[in-house]
């Protein structure tokens, strides 16, 4: 797997796969595959799409990917307001039911960097509600557990524990549990990417029992295993 962007802060992440088969699983990220080479398959609610060449599918939309025999870019984005809905509509792209496969798109390369370039350009991260956007940022940069994490919410943004989970994962697609897990999740993938460090010591580091549980919550998150995924850690430019 080759990495070409690992961008926590802006939220874009884009990979290269050589074969890809994972497990049924869901993340808080728009996940864009592109096939450079060769065809995959999407299971998506018990059904499975052949033969695509390429694939847009929303964040918290439970799907398979096997691509065997394909070369693959992968890009997710965080996309937490309507930018991206809307950029993705002037390229007469529209989701369906949270997804859109096509099996013959001639011009999916094109719109793989297009896609890329705004998402790097524009901030897709940031929600509407600044109370939300508040509570991102207290996630994001404060070392808190998940026991703690509502109760501190509370007291800055001053919702009740139910309003504010509510309007959480109605403005972000996910629960404020699982998105913890997602934000502890890049931050060790982030620490793996940059620094010289085992996955036992980043597993501490980023709120994870062990390298099991930092394994679990990848494969439940991304697929796969971290060992299938990350065997490198050099960024590709």
């Amino acid at each position: 797997m080759k990495v070409y962007d690992f961008d926590i802060q802006n939220g874009t992440y884009c990979f290269e796969f050589e074969g890809l088969n994972t497990e049924m699983h869901s993340h808080p990220v728009v996940e864009i595959i592109t096939a450079i080479e060769g065809t995959f398959d999407i299971n998506i609610n018990q059904q499975t799409s052949k033969n695509l060449v390429f694939a847009i599918i929303d964040s918290n939309i439970k799907h398979k990917i096997s691509a065997q025999h394909c070369v693959s870019k992968i890009l997710m984005i965080e996309s937490n307001n309507p930018t991206l809905t809307e950029f993705l509509k002037k390229l007469n792209i529209t989701l369906t039911n949270g997804y859109f496969l096509k099996k013959e798109f001639s011009d999916r390369l094109i719109i793989n960097k297009e896609v890329t370039d705004f998402a790097r350009e524009n901030n897709l991260k940031v929600p509407i509600d600044k109370r939300i956007k508040q509570c991102l940022s207290i996630i994001e940069n404060d070392d808190i557990e998940y026991a703690t994490l509502i109760k501190s919410l509370t007291s800055k943004v001053f919702l009740s524990e139910s309003r504010i989970s509510h309007l959480f994962k109605e403005q972000i697609g996910v629960s404020l549990k699982k998105y913890l897990v997602w934000n502890n999740l890049r931050k060790a993938i982030h620490q793996y990417l940059e620094e010289n460090k085992n996955l036992t010591e980043i597993s501490i580091e980023n709120g994870f029992f062990d390298q099991a549980h930092l394994s679990n919550s990848f494969k439940n998150v991304l697929g796969v295993a971290p060992s299938k995924a990350y065997n490198s850690r050099t960024l590709q430019f």
